[in-house]
């Protein structure tokens, strides 16, 4: 096992991988060719559950987001999109400015944001079924890249600013929920076990952040809605690179979908975060190519 500073300044010194800002990380060559396979196979797994894959859009309104209650639950990670004033002179004193002073400048050049980066995909798939009626189990996957700030806790590969999230959502009842979560699980947990990833699946709960997530976490506890798969980093360290979440009704409830019964919905997703995937990979098979699995493991797992 490498461990993983290495494995990033390895990755570093062949110039496979440069940071434009904390948390936001670039790939190419090999690393980035070994993250297009590892997305392949996670791909396999949404597809054994359904080929409705969606385009999201990479950002989303606040109303979504208040809907799902984020700005109580998760202000913390939150990153919003603006842009420049159409005021000509602004922009004039913006084209003028050059380097020297331009970060100040650009700040009172923006305009009040009015759509967030996404921080995760599932909120785009309740907005748009908002009001639906699910007749039978609905199964939708969708990919993107989702910002998430966590301040100084910004570790390459593993806890980006900027990081790659791929989803599978269910909304049906709540015994089609929890088949899905537990299906889910066993091809996860066996695609990681082909990768000799050594996983480990965990009981988790989210960091609420208002005074009122204090429920909500106990929730989670006491109704085990939240499970990590857990992959080493490291001799002492591991990381949550996909997450199984029940979430009861309260999707079903906050964006009035429905069953054929007048009941809410009950929702569950699978979040995969691609570069931890990645990471992981490195951390065993270290950061040189002529070690990897070949390709064809990868495809067994995705074609078998």
């Amino acid at each position: 096992m490498w461990p993983r500073e290495e494995v990033v300044r390895v990755l570093r010194a062949r110039g496979e991988l440069w940071n434009v800002a904390p948390g936001v990380t670039a790939l190419r060559g090999d690393a980035a060719t070994l993250l297009r396979s590892l997305e392949r196979a996670i791909v396999a797994i949404c597809e054994h559950e359904t080929c409705d894959d969606w385009r999201v859009p990479p950002a989303i309104d606040f109303a979504t987001l208040a809907r799902a209650d984020y700005f109580a639950s998760f202000p913390q990670w939150l990153t919003l999109a603006s842009h420049l004033s159409d005021d000509e002179p602004l922009l004039q004193r913006v084209a003028d400015c050059g380097a020297v002073g331009a970060a100040p400048l650009l700040r009172d050049a923006s305009v009040a944001p009015k759509v967030a980066l996404n921080p995760a995909v599932c909120y785009h798939v309740y907005s748009a079924l908002s009001g639906a009626v699910i007749k039978s189990p609905r199964l939708i996957t969708a990919q993107s890249e989702c910002w998430r700030h966590e301040g100084t806790r910004h570790a390459t590969l593993e806890r980006g600013w900027a990081f790659t999230m791929r989803e599978v959502v269910c909304l049906g009842a709540a015994d089609d929920a929890r088949a899905f979560i537990d299906r889910c699980t066993d091809r996860v947990v066996d695609l990681a076990r082909t990768l000799d990833l050594d996983p480990t699946v965990a009981a988790a709960t989210d960091p609420f952040f208002a005074p009122s997530g204090r429920a909500k976490h106990l929730l989670q506890q006491l109704k085990e809605l939240k499970r990590e798969l857990l992959l080493p980093t490291g001799p002492q360290g591991r990381t949550a690179a996909a997450s199984f979440n029940l979430h009861d009704a309260f999707f079903g409830e906050a964006f009035d979908i429905r069953l054929v019964s007048g009941e809410p919905a009950t929702t569950a997703c699978v979040a995969f975060g691609l570069e931890r995937w990645l990471l992981a990979f490195l951390v065993r098979h270290g950061p040189h190519a002529i070690a990897w699995p070949t390709i064809d493991v990868l495809a067994e797992v995705r074609h078998g």
